[in-house]
């Protein structure tokens, strides 16, 4: 069996820190070929490309890293990603926690590891991950805890609707509520409405944290 382990992320010492961690488990398997990159395009060529049967490929995505219309590639990448003989990790910073279950839904067949983990909780993630006898995707500890108070909050409806991504889209242009409420006929009140709703669900506070929380996603 041959592996290879792509990783797209702009911090190319988190990238070799990953590169350490799974030579160290696979210190058995003699071809390990390792790509460490922060092009857009060769991160899609790797998604869309097919794996031969007798090879395994790991590719590491950073989300922070994406191009700045990044609801798209993500999009894109869902279309693209072909999964036999694959796997599609997603690297989140903390700042992205608030949007993970909207992310999930976007990529539900991905693993998603907190690149903040410490050391004790990133080796049993990546453990879990390279067991071929694995079923299902894998998330890192932080994650887990996360979900799991969501649920027992029931907070965990955070999935964003359309129209909901619409709106932050065009407040990350610059736009203010009535602006966008006259370019497209729509009641400014209206748009209010949704903006309100969406902050409540997330449960975050001010207009600050709003946009901190959507910057992995449209910075």
């Amino acid at each position: 069996m041959m592996y290879q382990c792509f990783l797209y992320d702009k911090n190319i010492f988190y990238s070799q820190g990953i590169k350490m961690v799974m030579t160290s488990l696979l210190t058995e398997q003699a071809d390990v070929l390792y790509s460490l990159t922060d092009d857009y395009e060769q991160l899609v060529t790797q998604l869309q490309s097919r794996v031969d049967d007798n090879c395994c490929l790991w590719i590491f995505c950073d989300l922070d890293s994406l191009p700045r219309e990044r609801l798209h590639a993500l999009q894109l990448m869902k279309q693209f990603y072909q999964h036999k003989n694959k796997s599609l990790v997603i690297l989140l910073s903390k700042h992205n926690m608030p949007l993970f279950f909207a992310l999930y839904a976007l990529l539900p067949t991905a693993h998603w590891l907190l690149k903040s983990e410490n050391i004790a909780d990133i080796t049993p993630f990546f453990h879990e991950l390279l067991d071929q006898r694995r079923k299902g995707c894998c998330f890192s500890s932080s994650l887990v805890n996360y979900t799991r108070k969501k649920l027992y909050t029931r907070g965990g409806n955070d999935t964003i609707s359309g129209s909901e991504w619409w709106l932050m889209e065009e407040l990350f242009k610059g736009k203010s509520l009535s602006q966008i409420s006259g370019e497209v006929n729509v009641d400014v009140r209206r748009l209010s409405y949704i903006k309100r709703h969406l902050m409540k669900r997330l449960n975050i506070r001010s207009n600050i944290a709003l946009f901190s929380a959507f910057r992995g996603i449209m910075p």
